[in-house]
């Protein structure tokens, strides 16, 4: 008997060298943000990095941007607008905000300017922005609050309203692999809608 398997996450290596790069830029502008560059920061993004599979001088360009912040992030923006990559790549820029543990107020400012760049609806960012840090907050607790929980809830069907697609290495959790890898396992059930 064969059992159906849960669709494994896709990977992002289906999109150009230039959009992956591009991507991962403004990444880096968030590890940046704060003007400290964390070494979680610096390990999440050398890791993103190698499973970009991104040419070496676009490689070096990313490590540059997290060690200096880019200051003209609008060609980028634009470029990356007009893909289906919007809504991960904030997951991901508020994944590496908070992978040291604290989202500062320059990295919020920069979060919300670019996702207003990016067209992300304010009430949308928002949700995603609870998102990351209820989730962070529930893998610190043995029991999570219904809050918490809650904010899970309402991202998960935003994502699913929105279609968007998350990749492999996009972190839900980036403050505990074990949390991050449950809630990975939840989307691929949540995403499936109910009959």
């Amino acid at each position: 008997m064969i059992r159906n398997r849960p669709r494994r996450l896709p990977g992002i290596q289906d999109y150009s060298w230039q959009k992956r790069r591009d991507y991962l830029l403004l990444v880096a502008a968030v590890a940046a943000a704060d003007g400290e560059l964390h070494p979680y920061e610096l390990e999440l993004l050398q890791r993103w990095i190698e499973q970009f599979r991104l040419p070496p001088k676009s490689r070096e360009r990313v490590l540059a941007a997290a060690h200096q912040a880019v200051t003209r992030l609008e060609p980028i923006e634009r470029r990356l607008a007009r893909t289906d990559l919007v809504y991960s790549l904030i997951l991901d820029m508020m994944g590496m905000a908070m992978s040291d543990g604290v989202l500062m107020d320059d990295e919020i400012e920069l979060l919300r300017g670019v996702a207003e760049r990016l067209h992300v609806d304010p009430v949308d960012f928002n949700i995603l922005i609870e998102f990351v840090h209820s989730a962070h907050q529930a893998s610190q607790l043995a029991n999570p609050e219904p809050l918490y929980e809650h904010a899970i809830l309402s991202a998960f069907d935003l994502l699913r309203e929105r279609k968007v697609e998350l990749f492999a290495h996009t972190l839900l959790c980036s403050s505990s692999a074990e949390f991050d890898r449950a809630l990975k396992e939840r989307w691929r059930i949540h995403k499936i809608p109910a009959a």
